[in-house]
């Protein structure tokens, strides 16, 4: 009965006091602390091992487009879960000065704060964005805030909270395993290559949902196959399947083309070719021509053929020239 009233009260004023705490920074001080960093890769990890009344610093990468939270686990020695609720676990988002392990004496804003379950595992799950896919059950802890870190640093502070607690708990260690918790997702990002100087206005479909292109040209999408078109008045319609894989950028480089007509010969070595009265030498790549009519004459040796092309706004024509041999057998 006495561990349970002990535990109650202790409790009691870790809570009220905690609404206080959560308004306004607290000083405290820790004996040591420990520091992981987290990149944003699905196997990214790190552990550290915390002893009552240490702490963890946790290092999130300066971009953290596919983080949408954290994931931490606890394994909790016996002689913590046999005390339950006799250690507590508070998470500052903002914390000052800069963490390190020489630094013991710190400042900062409490968001949440709960004492280490009865058990000998727990998993606690911190978000970190608004829209986040994380979800409470009953193998993990959802912190019910979402948690913004101050430079890129959130800070996990464990805690004595009972009185009466034997050595051997407060001597315990609690190994702490950290990962991020991705969004599934991944990001493409748009190179539209204009033929002038400048870029015209373009419309972008994605799975014939139009959007709108942000000013980084950057675009979050759900992983798989995602069919784009990109629409302009200045340019020729382009289309594209991209593949989208999580946590990852996919680099989309469109080349627009001008809705001038244009015009591609082939034709064999040694042949004449005359465009509209003159000269072509431009064999096998394709160019710019005007609307409207063309005459295009091949001729090799005293062999000729004269065609005409009736060329129309943002179509593409090919002019192909050939000598056939046909042999047959009666």
């Amino acid at each position: 009965m006495k561990k349970t009233s002990n535990a109650k009260i202790a409790l009691i004023s870790l809570f009220l006091n905690c609404g206080l705490f959560m308004l306004n920074a607290e000083s405290f001080r820790v004996s040591r602390v420990h520091e992981v960093s987290i990149a944003q890769k699905v196997d990214s990890e790190g552990t550290a091992k915390l002893g009552i009344n240490e702490a963890l610093a946790i290092t999130l990468p300066s971009d953290q487009t596919f983080i949408e939270g954290l994931e931490l686990k606890f394994d909790i020695p016996e002689a913590v879960a046999s005390w339950m609720d006799s250690v507590a676990c508070s998470i500052y988002p903002s914390i000052s000065p800069t963490p390190k392990p020489s630094q013991i004496d710190y400042s900062g804003t409490r968001v949440y704060v709960r004492t280490l379950p009865g058990k000998l595992s727990w998993v606690l799950q911190i978000p970190l964005k608004k829209e986040n896919s994380i979800k409470s059950n009953n193998y993990t802890t959802k912190v019910d805030t979402i948690v913004t870190p101050s430079n890129n640093v959130i800070f996990v502070r464990l805690q004595p909270v009972m009185k009466g607690v034997p050595e051997e708990t407060l001597n315990s260690i609690i190994p702490i395993t950290v990962k991020p918790i991705l969004t599934n997702k991944g990001q493409l990002t748009f190179n539209l290559i204009p033929p002038e100087e400048k870029l015209a206005p373009c419309t972008i479909f994605i799975d014939e949902k139009m959007t709108n292109l942000p000013a980084d040209k950057k675009i979050l999408l759900e992983t798989g196959i995602h069919n784009i078109s990109i629409i302009s008045e200045s340019y020729r319609n382009e289309v594209r399947t991209v593949r989208i894989d999580l946590a990852k950028t996919t680099n989309l480089t469109v080349e627009m083309k001008s809705l001038e007509p244009t015009l591609l010969i082939l034709a064999p070595e040694g042949t004449k070719v005359i465009l509209d009265d003159f000269k072509c030498n431009t064999i096998g790549k394709e160019f710019v021509i005007s609307e409207g009519e063309h005459k295009i004459k091949f001729s090799i040796g005293d062999y000729e053929i004269v065609r005409s092309i009736s060329a129309i706004k943002g179509r593409s024509y090919t002019a192909n020239f050939s000598l056939d041999l046909q042999i047959t057998e009666d």
